[in-house]
């Protein structure tokens, strides 16, 4: 009867050690893969609501590029990321400075928006863009229209009965 308890409790004990070096090994083996996903995550997240602010001309549009600038700084001065994805993010924040250049110039802060404008350049000549020009960088952060959601009058979707409009929300 000992003998017998005393293996299973062996068993038992040998059970539960397995799970829990299973289980940390497995975390060990795909926790960096889930931080990276999660950071791109909210990487496209904070992409979204900054260039919305930055295509519809708000108020709160430089101040959400900015947030957007110092959180892809800080993926890129990670040492956990990958170099491409580095690059990624560098191209990201490149594309931000542009767009927060713009707004600088349109502000009419001309010093600032040679600045944004050249950092905008370093980041995008570091991930391989050809051509630098300002006039390239300018239309690739050209303001986006309305969506078609913002700009369909609505006795046109009352009209149109054959093709249902997407809805918008």
């Amino acid at each position: 009867m000992k003998k017998l308890f005393l293996q299973s409790f062996v068993v038992v004990i040998g059970i539960f050690t397995g799970i829990g070096v299973g289980g940390y090994l497995t975390f060990h083996r795909y926790a960096r893969d889930y931080a990276t996903v999660r950071a791109f995550a909210w990487t496209g997240i904070f992409s979204a609501v900054s260039e919305g602010q930055y295509d519809k001309n708000t108020s709160d549009a430089k101040g959400e590029l900015i947030f957007s600038v110092n959180f892809w700084t800080q993926g890129i001065e990670s040492s956990a990321l990958d170099p491409t994805m580095k690059n990624a993010l560098r191209m990201n924040r490149g594309l931000t400075e542009a767009r927060l250049a713009v707004l600088e110039n349109e502000a009419g802060n001309v010093d600032q928006a040679k600045s944004y404008l050249s950092k905008a350049r370093e980041d995008l000549r570091t991930v391989g863009w050809v051509d630098l020009s300002e006039a390239n960088i300018l239309r690739a952060v050209k303001r986006q229209p309305l969506t078609p959601c913002d700009t369909i009058p609505q006795e046109a979707t009352k009209a149109s009965t054959s093709v249902l409009p997407k809805p918008c929300g």
